[in-house]
């Protein structure tokens, strides 16, 4: 261990037991924000991820493909459209703390929902706000899979089935490259 990481791992204990103390803000710092920047690099690169790869999940053996292995933990780009779980939905602004993204829009307002592979479970690290919620949007954020094995899902709005979950870091609308 480097010891600029012993030091980062030090304080961030330090400041988590005054944060049980004092609450979640102590001295200038979320801890909530220091967590997350430790485990996901500031400066790694995001990777573009299309529904194709993310549907070659055999969700019902738990065989997930190398391209899948390969990105899960990682920071990715993914686009889609957002079914709306918990946030505020008022004015001219929406704001979303946890939603899902599907492929296709209006998919999980039907019986059956779509199977596993074709929805993102999306819990945003902060709150953002959208102001268009129904236009197509691309979703940054850390991917896992498989959330059936998630440790802790008691503090989720939605109880994800063997699919995606994302830790959502920015929400923007889709502008699609059409110069190529």
């Amino acid at each position: 261990m480097s010891i600029s990481r012993s030091l980062f791992l030090r304080r961030l204990i330090v400041l988590l037991i005054i944060s049980v103390f004092t609450g979640s803000v102590c001295y200038g710092f979320d801890i909530k924000k220091l967590l997350f920047d430790y485990l996901v690099k500031p400066n790694a690169p995001i990777i573009e991820v299309s529904w194709r790869d993310l549907v070659q999940y055999d969700y019902h053996r738990k065989i997930i493909p190398p391209r899948l292995q390969s990105i899960e933990g990682k920071l990715i780009r993914v686009p889609g459209y957002v079914v709306p779980l918990l946030g505020d939905f008022g004015g001219d602004f929406e704001t979303l703390e946890e939603f899902l993204l599907v492929p296709v829009y209006g998919m999980c307002i039907h019986v059956p929902p779509p199977p596993p592979n074709q929805v993102i479970y999306v819990k945003m690290h902060e709150p953002v706000e959208v102001e268009k919620l129904f236009d197509a949007v691309w979703v940054t954020g850390q991917l896992q899979i498989d959330v059936s094995e998630l440790p802790n899902t008691d503090n989720l709005n939605y109880a994800p089935e063997g699919g995606f979950f994302l830790t959502g870091m920015e929400v923007e609308v889709y502008e699609r490259d059409v110069s190529n």
